[in-house]
């Protein structure tokens, strides 16, 4: 049996940091700049993407290009209101289920917040800064996290197996 293969995933972020402003692509530059193939670049064309002139071979302007992709990109971004964590399966903003997160330090001025999403149960997260907590904690109950580390835990088990399992063993080499 034949295993489909996968096709990689499409990239929606492309580095406009590339694209030099004073340089003029055709569409086979520019889907090898950014890994694209070509028809994407046509449909770039269509879609709005100006070129020099409407003569052959197609040229683009790279302060075009620039500010083309900069808008596509800009037009996909979803601006999280306060208490609202991203949800990437929804891909959309959600409150966490039932107004609760989970708090933990990740350094002195950041705080990682991780919650449930209220419609598919997806783990969600957030970076805050630790001064904005408290804003957080107006509109949500913000928990702190257990530790995760066995040493920090304060009555860590002895494993008293090994005892019982050395009374059999001989203590001189067999000969």
């Amino acid at each position: 049996m034949l295993t489909p293969i996968k096709k990689p995933a499409r990239r929606r972020r492309y580095p406009v940091n590339r694209i030099k402003q004073s340089s003029s692509y055709d569409p086979g530059e520019i889907a090898k700049l950014f890994g694209v193939h070509r028809n994407t670049v046509r449909h770039w064309l269509k879609d709005g993407l100006k070129a020099i002139d409407d003569r052959r071979p197609i040229l683009v302007h790279g302060a075009a290009l620039k500010a083309f992709i900069s808008e596509k990109q800009r037009a996909r971004r979803q601006k999280c209101a306060p208490g609202e964590f991203f949800c990437f399966r929804c891909r959309a903003p959600r409150k966490p289920w039932g107004n609760i997160a989970d708090a933990s330090w990740h350094t002195d001025k950041i705080a990682k917040l991780t919650g449930l999403c209220c419609v598919c149960d997806t783990a969600m997260h957030r970076s805050v800064r630790r001064a904005d907590l408290p804003k957080f904690a107006a509109l949500i109950d913000i928990q702190p996290m257990a530790s995760e580390r066995l040493r920090d835990s304060p009555n860590a088990s002895a494993n008293s197996d090994f005892n019982k399992d050395r009374s059999h063993v001989q203590d001189q080499p067999a000969e």
